[in-house]
């Protein structure tokens, strides 16, 4: 076998993003050699890395390896595999790296001939989306909420539309506005319009509030324009990198009065049970949303607002972190 050097972008330190040379074992038996097509940034995840905010967990936060979205091809697998085969396309969690080892059962989806690499590499920012409406049981007329339109405020939408839910949405970002009407929102309200969001419904308020973004003003809107019995579903940080609030984010008046629920919806269970129960997991997840993708129902274009070279990832961070042309979040050529 032809010896595998593996180019893997790390992140030091905030801005610091480096690129180290790794050569590659040989597959072991259950395991596939892999190079990878595209990745999609994940401008939340990686940005807030980028810039050094506050960490969610406890613990060392850097060196990290950073992106998640990754289409790869098989380029030679161990002798037990069976699901894939050399040449094959598949989806999977690796980082940003031109080439890289995958346990066979960590496969998320092996692609086929109709699928696009790189719009099916955007298929988890869309089930993040997905999954809030999961957890929050939203149905068809159910009347929903998205605060912030970066890339998983925008997937929210994409797929509250498609859940059949009455979806409107807040940004002051006229380009993210223009996609989130593409996406299927019926309005789009500034931040300082908060009479016109109060309003919305007829004044009933939303059933469900989908809070992308890391501003106490946005959970202030968020806990005050739920509908009684409502549903706040957590896909930001709420007050990360931020002074604490000049108002209490359980305030009684609206998290007691209106008895709200929160709930933080980022995890999903990460396969099907042997019985049944999980229904709903990421993989089959994945396969469904993959499927609406190459079918044409969701439209990852408009939120892929260019490529780069996956070499380039830093001048990728920076025009995201700048907002030159407001851009949502790019892909990231490794061929």
């Amino acid at each position: 076998m032809t010896e595998v050097i593996a180019t893997t972008a790390y992140l030091e330190g905030p801005g610091n993003l480096v690129f180290r040379e790794e050569k590659l074992d040989a597959p072991g038996p259950c395991q596939i050699s892999c190079k990878t097509l595209a990745s999609i940034i994940s401008p939340g995840t990686e940005l807030a890395a980028w810039r050094g905010m506050p960490p969610l967990r406890p613990g060392p936060i850097y060196p990290r390896l950073v992106g998640y979205c990754n289409a790869a091809e098989v380029v030679s697998v161990g002798r037990d595999v069976t699901q894939v085969s050399p040449g094959d396309r598949i989806l999977s969690y690796a980082s940003h790296r031109t080439h890289f080892l995958l346990d066979e059962d960590d496969v998320l989806l092996r692609l086929n001939d109709r699928m696009d690499s790189v719009p099916v590499a955007s298929t988890y920012l869309f089930h993040l989306g997905y999954n809030a409406l999961l957890r929050t049981s939203a149905r068809a007329g159910s009347r929903v909420l998205v605060i912030g339109l970066g890339a998983l405020g925008l997937t929210s939408v994409a797929m509250a539309d498609v859940a059949g839910a009455d979806v409107r949405a807040v940004s002051d970002h006229p380009g993210a506005a223009a996609i989130a009407r593409e996406y299927g929102a019926r309005s789009v309200h500034n931040r300082a319009d908060i009479e016109a969001i109060r309003a919305g419904w007829d004044g009933r308020g939303a059933d469900i509030v989908i809070a992308t973004t890391g501003s106490w003003t946005d959970w202030r809107t968020a806990i005050e324009v739920a509908a009684p019995l409502g549903t706040i579903a957590v896909l930001g940080f709420p007050g990360r990198g931020e002074e604490p609030p000049s108002f209490n984010p359980l305030d009684s008046q609206f998290f007691y009065d209106k008895q709200l629920r929160i709930e933080a919806v980022g995890m999903s269970p990460e396969k099907r049970d042997g019985q049944g129960f999980l229904r709903f997991n990421q993989r089959d997840n994945i396969r469904y949303l993959s499927g609406l993708i190459s079918s044409g129902r969701l439209q990852p274009s408009a939120i892929i607002s260019g490529h780069f070279e996956g070499l380039r990832l830093a001048d990728a961070y920076e025009a995201l972190a700048s907002r030159r042309s407001s851009p949502i979040t790019f892909a990231l050529d490794w061929q």
